[in-house]
């Protein structure tokens, strides 16, 4: 029990991103929903990293240090704030992936997503979601084999180290991978307990919170800012005295690239969602808003829609 608190006190900001994931979810699909999703990117993660750690499947071997974790709580070898990471990391890729997809009601500075359950669940969502999984690990996994310079600690290393800053290709791909099952899941799982609501005809109600279509990409760039943020602290106001001084302009000069290329990757996706919220044709036709709120009924939007401008 102190080992799994400790994992949440002294790693506050997977404290605040679980809270965030547990918001938006339960938001976005339900309680039940949120459970499963919770459970399921844990339960994927831990067998993914404990195949990876054991038999380089599918991360490509790395190696956990234990000492520096005796204070957090570990399964099976893998440290459990680790693989819980996954399950919010899925959810709002894949939360921003239908952001990318779906047409936006919007009325002032109130933002509605409008994602029907096809779009939800369909092959487009499934690889966008994925990939923007991966792209968040672009960026967060070269700053996190640095984690002996912050607060993450040296909680691992790579035996043979590869070419993104230390980073291997086979991690990368493993991400994919991995956020590709999680939302496959998840996804099916979905249907299953849509088909279960309807014969019951008990769907899932959903509440109107205002701007709750940005929510997504608003959580979705806001971990790369913070992943950004110690890549830049590193870079330009790291105590120096704390590296040694045969690498001190190389560990300068190699953190301020790996902002630089983190900056290089998140800016085309910026402005590509801007756009996409902004570009002529985003609203919903009103058959898209029908089969919508058929799909997630929500009585106080539907009563907000039908008001007049």
């Amino acid at each position: 029990m102190v080992e799994f608190l400790h994992s949440f006190v002294f790693r506050p900001y997977v404290t605040l991103f679980l809270l965030g994931f547990l918001a938006l979810s339960w938001l976005e699909q339900g309680r039940a929903r949120t459970a499963i999703w919770l459970m399921t990117g844990y339960l994927v993660a831990l067998a993914a990293e404990w195949g990876s750690i054991n038999h380089g499947i599918p991360f490509g071997f790395y190696t956990y240090h234990y000492d520096v974790l005796k204070d957090d709580l570990v399964v099976f070898g893998v440290p459990f704030f680790d693989s819980l990471s996954f399950a919010f990391l899925s959810y709002v890729s894949f939360s921003f992936a239908q952001f990318f997809l779906s047409p936006h009601w919007r009325r002032g500075l109130d933002v509605q997503r409008v994602t029907s359950r096809n779009l939800r669940n369909s092959g487009a969502v499934l690889f966008l979601g994925a990939f923007f999984m991966t792209v968040l690990d672009l960026v967060t996994d070269p700053v996190a084999h640095l984690g002996k310079h912050w607060f993450l600690g040296d909680i691992y290393h790579y035996p043979e180290p590869g070419w993104h800053f230390d980073v291997t290709l086979a991690n990368y791909a493993g991400w994919f991978v991995v956020g590709w099952v999680i939302i496959f899941i998840n996804q099916r799982l979905d249907w299953l307990l849509s088909r279960r609501e309807l014969a019951l005809d008990k769907p899932v109600t959903l509440r109107h919170i205002p701007a709750k279509g940005m929510f997504a990409p608003l959580f979705w760039f806001g971990i790369a800012a913070f992943t950004l943020g110690v890549t830049a602290w590193l870079g330009w106001a790291y105590d120096l005295e704390l590296v040694p001084l045969a690498q001190r302009e190389s560990f300068v000069a190699e953190t301020r690239k790996l902002f630089l290329s983190g900056m290089f990757i998140m800016a085309p996706i910026l402005v590509l969602a801007w756009a996409h919220l902004v570009r002529r044709g985003s609203h919903p036709s009103p058959e898209q808003l029908t089969a919508w709120l058929q799909d997630y009924p929500n009585p106080g939007l539907k009563s907000r829609i039908s008001e007049p401008p």
